[in-house]
């Protein structure tokens, strides 16, 4: 005895199958671009008044203290992709004077620098690239001209 159901396919239970599909698809096909967690991350900050510049290897969740504000970094993350690999930092800039409440916590990218950056009256703040090894001590390097 073979019993077939039938039922007509609503508006509602297309939906509900395309997105089963699309997840099976995605599940089994992952888009080409992969993502790789890293420890740390190494910043380029000059100074705008003596236009030194200084590179910080800073770690996970660790306080870079400036003169004027503080900097905490909480997740950077390589995205390697056949032509446009990316490297992003999500940045948490507090500026010590309370005059300006101009604190920042967002997405930092290295490919687009000015698209989404920290705004320090004093600093230049950009991301350098993300350290995959763990940098454990916060360490500062200068440029050599």
């Amino acid at each position: 005895m073979l019993i077939i159901l039938s039922f007509p396919l609503g508006e509602n239970n297309m939906k509900v199958i395309s997105y089963i599909l699309l997840i099976i698809f995605f599940h089994k096909f992952p888009l080409l671009a992969s993502e790789n967690e890293c420890q740390g991350a190494k910043l380029r900050i000059i100074n705008k008044i003596t236009a030194e510049k200084v590179f910080y290897d800073v770690p996970l969740s660790q306080t870079l203290e400036l003169d004027n504000a503080k900097i905490i970094i909480f997740r950077c993350i390589k995205i390697e992709d056949d032509g446009t690999d990316d490297e992003i930092a999500l940045i948490s800039h507090k500026l010590v004077s309370r005059q300006d409440k101009t604190d920042f916590l967002g997405w930092v990218f290295k490919s687009s620098q000015y698209l989404n950056v920290p705004v320090n009256p004093t600093f230049d703040i950009k991301l350098e690239e993300c350290l995959v090894n763990d940098p454990i001590f916060l360490k500062k390097s200068f440029e050599i001209l």
